[in-house]
């Protein structure tokens, strides 16, 4: 299959995911035929298959015999895709309760993470996360810049585990941020405020002080929560008024 069929593949694919993500072809039944997609869609049934095969990968459906193509709980994949379009159901539109489901789940592993850090830090890991904060400083007032930091700074607290599962979820979750950075810009304010406060934590992690930093990250987070929740009703055209009600 050549590039244009690849990507008409990919696009299938994509949408019959959210379909599926979505509840409209639910677990246990059954994708229409192929000859009926290839209508639906325009496109050959090469194109059809190759879309099919991609949502294998991601433990979407599964070949039947004498029945055809069995719709899976999608809540039973491990792919990062799958959950992108839990998040974002329909192009541009972000799907607020998953995000919610989302950022919790983030925060209790960062809490954890962050503290175990604290425990295991070793001095070149210590040297990385003091480089990292200086060259934060150096990005102050270039948000995008400074995002992209703080995800390098996520990754060495990580590393700092000395547990490859935490890494593993730290690249998962810059995956899944993708175009989300966006929201994140708009809490992750790069300016001095925000400045203390990771250099205060990187602190903490420098003495040791594990209880102390499930507590600061746990408050981090309460209070990131909710401005990510607000962001992402801005981005969805909610009215300002609206969207920030929860911060009150």
């Amino acid at each position: 299959m050549g590039t244009g069929g690849t990507r008409k593949a990919d696009w299938v694919a994509a949408d019959l995911m959210r379909r599926i993500v979505g509840g409209e072809a639910a677990a246990g039944t059954v994708l229409p035929r192929e000859a009926d997609l290839a209508v639906e869609f325009g496109v050959n049934r090469s194109v059809i298959r190759e879309a099919v095969k991609q949502l294998e990968v991601h433990r979407l459906v599964k070949p039947t015999k004498r029945r055809g193509t069995e719709v899976l709980d999608p809540l039973r994949s491990p792919s990062a895709d799958v959950l992108w379009a839990m998040l974002e159901p329909k192009p541009g539109v972000i799907e607020r309760d998953a995000l919610a489901d989302l950022l919790e789940v983030r925060a209790v592993l960062d809490i954890e993470m962050s503290a175990v850090a604290a425990i295991r830090r070793d001095d070149g890991d210590l040297l990385a996360m003091d480089a990292l904060v200086q060259q934060l400083g150096a990005a102050m007032g270039q948000s995008g810049r400074y995002a992209e930091l703080m995800g390098e700074l996520n990754l060495a607290m990580a590393r700092a585990t000395k547990n490859r599962i935490y890494v593993m979820l730290v690249h998962w979750h810059h995956r899944m941020r993708g175009d989300y950075d966006p929201l994140q810009q708009l809490v992750r304010l790069a300016n001095e405020a925000h400045l203390s406060g990771v250099s205060f934590l990187v602190e903490l992690v420098r003495q040791g002080e594990a209880d102390q930093v499930r507590t600061f990250v746990a408050g981090v987070h309460d209070w990131l929560t909710p401005r990510v929740l607000a962001a992402a009703d801005l981005s969805n055209g909610v009215p300002l008024a609206q969207a920030f009600e929860s911060l009150q």
